[in-house]
């Protein structure tokens, strides 16, 4: 055995098994004295056997727990993976990967504060770079896009701190600086208050607080530490985060100033929020291409629920024809085009519309095979888009119109089609998919006896979210592709260096 002065000193070098000991020696005692009170009263073996088949039951349950959220397909969150900070839903898939990215390089682990302004300009460095082909730097931006930059970062992490931190609107700024300055004092006040609640603890529930004394002392040498800088380093990557996000929208144009914006700015700062940051939404433009004598006017009136385009047997729009029309509750500005005809002039056209689109409507007889011409605009469609990696392609729904014309017995009664009709439908569909590579075909009838109508309409109306996501992309694109002229940036300068010398001859002379 150990002399007792060696076993001391080994004690005395750890304080936390020492301070163990002595918390949990009153606890052993009690339990001692327990058990000998149980065995007198010969409740020990009851006792022994209840708490066995608490345990067996508690595992049981928590086994049950365990398969049941294995059924569910339901895994365990790991905070290490994935950003904190939600993407912008109106992003591309690049611009999603791009943030993704910046994310992924953003240590889990606290930073010097004093590194953190670099660390941001890194991150927007690497945006600009990613997004642009290595065309443009951090600070290839105007100034009141910086400072645009800023404003967006500024109200995110002010929502964030209004939504996440107790009181945060409540303290006032002088309280927070009185705090800093007598933090010491702060410190000592806190921790009396924690040796107090302590003390309280022990007093009205003993065992629970000799088992948290047992807990932290074994814990304060490290927890502690590694909580705090856990801490640090989740809000410090919130922030980079957010900043990783507003230089994604910054160097992909969603933050982008027009000349009518900036005008604008002396309104005031609600309006200056909804004027720079979302304009109000258009009604969706709805682009009908298909062959020529398809059905596309006719669907159009079927929309309209009235008759608002001409229809016949020959071809009847010969160039774009619009239509404001609210369709199931939704306002829709509809482009009746005319018939993809082969032509690479109509194909142009058509293709010019459908980048100024926001959904596509194309119509397809069921029973037409020959489909080379859509084959050949969409894939030109895609190309383009392709071409064109900031832009969103719109939504396309395809119409499978005329189906009757394969059913030899149409119309049925209340539509109910024998299983023959529904496998021809179906093999309609499935080619037409085949031939333009889309997921679903809604079939229709449009002329005589109508059907299936109220499923396009119902389709419309879900991918509605998404066409105005293609609406805002176009938008914001579209508008920083465009840039003033020389003359009015001049006249900008000149209206600048004017002000100046107002202000400047204002001090000078005290005006």
């Amino acid at each position: 055995m150990l002399p007792v002065e060696v076993i001391l000193k080994r004690m005395a070098r750890s304080p936390a098994l020492l301070t163990v000991i002595i918390y949990a020696l009153p606890l052993v005692a009690l339990i001692f004295l327990g058990v000998i009170w149980l065995a007198e009263h010969d409740w020990l073996l009851p006792f022994v056997g209840i708490t066995l088949g608490l345990v067996v039951l508690l595992r049981l349950i928590l086994i049950m727990l365990r398969r049941l959220r294995q059924a569910q397909g339901t895994a365990p969150v790991d905070a290490n993976h994935g950003p904190i900070v939600t993407a912008n839903p109106e992003w591309t898939a690049r611009e999603l990967a791009v943030f993704n990215g910046l994310c992924a390089e953003i240590a889990r682990e606290p930073h010097p504060w004093g590194d953190m302004r670099q660390l941001s300009f890194d991150l927007v460095e690497k945006a600009a770079q990613q997004l642009s082909a290595g065309q443009k730097g951090a600070l290839d931006f105007s100034i009141p896009e910086a400072l645009l930059l800023t404003n967006r970062v500024m109200i995110r992490l002010r929502r964030n701190l209004h939504d996440l931190v107790p009181f945060s609107d409540r303290i006032s700024l002088k309280t927070v600086f009185w705090i800093w300055e007598n933090k010491s004092w702060v410190r000592r006040g806190a921790t009396l208050a924690g040796w107090a609640w302590r003390a309280k603890r022990l007093i009205t529930n003993p065992p629970a607080g000799i088992m948290q004394e047992i807990q932290g002392a074994v814990t304060s040498g490290a927890d502690g530490g590694e909580m705090k800088n856990f801490s640090v380093a989740i809000v410090q990557q919130i922030i980079l985060e957010e900043v990783a996000r507003a230089a994604v929208d910054l160097h992909s144009g969603y933050l982008r100033f027009t000349d009518e914006e900036l005008l604008k700015v002396e309104l005031g700062s609600v309006n200056f929020d909804k004027q720079i940051l979302a304009l109000p939404d258009e009604p969706i433009r709805l682009l009908v291409i298909g062959q020529v004598s398809a059905g596309k006017s006719t669907i159009v009136n079927r929309l309209a629920g009235v008759e608002v385009a001409e229809t016949d047997m020959a071809p009847t729009t010969p160039d774009l024809t619009h239509h404001a029309l609210d369709i199931g509750g939704i306002a829709y500005s509809v482009i009746d085009t005319q018939g993809i005809d082969g032509s690479e002039r109509v194909a142009e056209t058509l293709l010019a519309q459908v980048l100024d689109c926001d959904h596509v409507l194309w119509i397809l007889r069921a029973n037409r095979p020959a489909r080379a011409p859509d084959v050949e605009l969409l894939r030109q469609i895609e190309v383009a888009f392709a071409a064109r990696p900031l832009r969103r392609m719109p939504p396309v729904t395809i119409v499978a119109n005329a189906v009757d014309e394969l059913l030899p017995d149409w119309p049925y009664p209340e539509h109910l089609f024998p299983s023959e009709e529904q496998s021809t439908i179906a093999a309609a569909s499935a080619a037409i998919c085949a031939d333009l590579t889309c997921r679903e075909v809604i079939p229709v009838v449009s002329e005589g006896t109508v059907w299936n109508l109220d499923q396009l309409i119902s389709t419309l109306a879900h991918s509605a979210t998404d066409a105005l996501a293609t609406q805002r992309n176009r938008r914001r694109i579209t508008g920083t592709e465009t840039s003033g002229s020389f003359t009015k940036e001049l006249s900008r300068g000149t209206s600048g260096l004017w002000e100046t010398g107002r202000i400047v001859t204002g001090k000078l002379f005290g005006r």
